[in-house]
């Protein structure tokens, strides 16, 4: 589990500072109208990007048994839909073109058309590695593809071929991540395709694919309703405000969830050891992920007025209600990921587009002027699917709606303890606030925290009883399936 952490957590850290660094570079050296032009030809390949990519992956992490003519099914379907999606991305440059009046969305449609039916084939094979846990494989696929990608976008923005970086970067990522994939599997499909296997798989996969993709469609319409309401300055803040937050929330989710779907998996038809499972990995995750939360939420401000300047206090600001919804996402994200492991991704999908619709409905209603009331109505929708998303997850674990947070709740008052002393009063400019408000959170986590780690010495000494956790099974690399030759 230790060296499982290590390479995810080197994959997400890597994927991050490549896209960082490569997005502030490029932006710098070729200007917002043509960064413009090339992020809107990117942004319809990150859509079917996303779409071709999870159809198959993690329903294969999901299925208790697999074979080789189920993964070959999958690899061979995944492809053809790579091959649809690489006709609508090219079809896409007509219509962008025309939207834009910039005769290169044509060519570099076509461009980014190509990665895609390798997308597809990797796709299916990056389930296979998320299910036999092979993190080295996958963190080099991330590392390899977006370094490549990077330095391509960067060399081309330094000769000057403005809007053409942007879109060469992402597609030498795209398809250089996906041939380092099929290159480190190891493993080579075999020529069957059966329709009865691939109906079996997107009884997962199309859910979730679904729900992605309401999520990605969910923050853009919202942006949408905003810049209609409240104005394009506003909307600027609220961008930033979402930047701070959600790109450090979804590269630590997008590791744990590799890392616990296939745990939970093993699982599945035990619930009493399903939620032995989902109580570890929620002790184990909380550690980490609830005291970066309450750093997140102290530091925040005064940061971003260090780094951006005065006037972007206001988007720190805002930000600061989102650090909250993603500490209560962080207690969730377990029986979550337990949800999609028992098979019901579909309760997950409905929670999405109930959350889509909410936000919408509720920026119609209050119509919010300023950053902070834009957000707390993004939040409002959240809280407002949250109920029903915790009642799902408790029924899929056989529990109660609030039971599957239970092991997350010391290290949760511990961080609130720390955010407690931070924000005692502090007076000086941002660098000193910024340094009180770092060192006061530290000392106040540590003490808040010690009760819980007094329990757990006592524990591990044995001078009180307590029910130790279920056994977890091997890796799922190879699980046996009837005499078929397993996978």
């Amino acid at each position: 589990m230790r060296r499982d952490a290590v390479w995810s957590a080197v994959e997400a850290l890597g994927s991050g500072l490549c896209s960082v660094a490569a997005a502030f570079v490029i932006a710098r050296l070729i200007g917002p109208s043509e960064l413009g032009i090339g992020a809107a030809a990117v942004a319809v390949h990150v859509l079917l990007w996303v779409a071709v990519n999870a159809l198959f992956a993690d329903a294969i992490v999901q299925r208790a048994t697999l074979d080789d003519a189920t993964l070959s099914s999958a690899v061979w379907a995944s492809t053809l839909v790579g091959f649809w999606a690489a006709a609508a991305q090219a079809g896409s440059g007509g219509l962008l073109a025309w939207m834009l009046d910039d005769a290169r969305m044509g060519a570099m449609a076509l461009l980014l058309a190509v990665p895609l039916p390798f997308v597809g084939m990797g796709g299916a094979l990056q389930g296979l590695l998320t299910r036999g846990r092979r993190y080295r494989a996958l963190a080099a696929r991330t590392l390899i593809g977006q370094s490549a990608g990077m330095v391509l976008g960067i060399v081309l923005a330094v000769r000057g071929m403005g809007a053409w970086a942007p879109v060469a970067q992402q597609a030498a990522a795209s398809l250089i991540s996906a041939l380092v994939l099929i290159g480190v599997a190891g493993w080579r499909p075999r020529m069957v395709c059966r329709w009865p296997a691939v109906r079996d798989l997107l009884r997962i996969g199309l859910p979730l694919t679904a729900s992605t993709l309401v999520q990605i469609g969910r923050y853009r319409l919202f942006a949408l309703l905003i810049g209609g309401t409240a104005g394009a300055t506003a909307l600027g803040q609220i961008h930033v405000a979402f930047r701070l937050v959600e790109t450090c929330r979804d590269i630590a989710f997008t590791a744990l969830w590799r890392l616990f779907l296939p745990i939970l998996s093993a699982h599945q038809h035990d619930r009493a050891v399903l939620l032995a499972q989902v109580d570890r990995l929620l002790r184990l995750s909380s550690v980490v992920m609830l005291p970066a939360c309450g750093m997140l939420a102290v530091v925040l401000v005064p940061l971003t007025e260090l780094v951006l300047g005065p006037g972007w206090r206001e988007a720190g600001v805002a930000a600061l209600p989102l650090v909250a919804v993603m500490a209560l996402l962080v207690l969730m994200f377990p029986s979550g990921a337990a949800l999609i492991a028992t098979g019901q991704a579909r309760f997950t999908l409905y929670a999405n587009v109930a959350g889509l619709i909410a936000t919408a409905g509720l920026v119609l209603a209050a119509r919010p002027a300023t950053p902070w009331e834009a957000v707390l109505v993004w939040c409002a929708a959240q809280v407002f699917v949250s109920p029903y998303s915790l009642w799902v997850n408790g029924l899929a674990l056989g529990v109660g709606p609030f039971r599957a947070l239970r092991a997350g709740m010391p290290m949760l008052l511990a961080t609130g303890v720390g955010i407690g002393m931070a924000l005692l009063p502090e007076g000086g400019e941002p660098l000193e606030a910024l340094v009180w408000r770092t060192g006061a959170f530290i000392l106040g986590l540590a003490a808040g925290a010690v009760p819980s780690m007094w329990s757990w010495g006592m524990r591990r000494l044995g001078w009180w009883h307590a029910s130790a956790p279920a056994s977890a099974a091997g890796k799922r690399g190879a699980i046996p399936d009837g005499g078929k030759r397993p996978i």
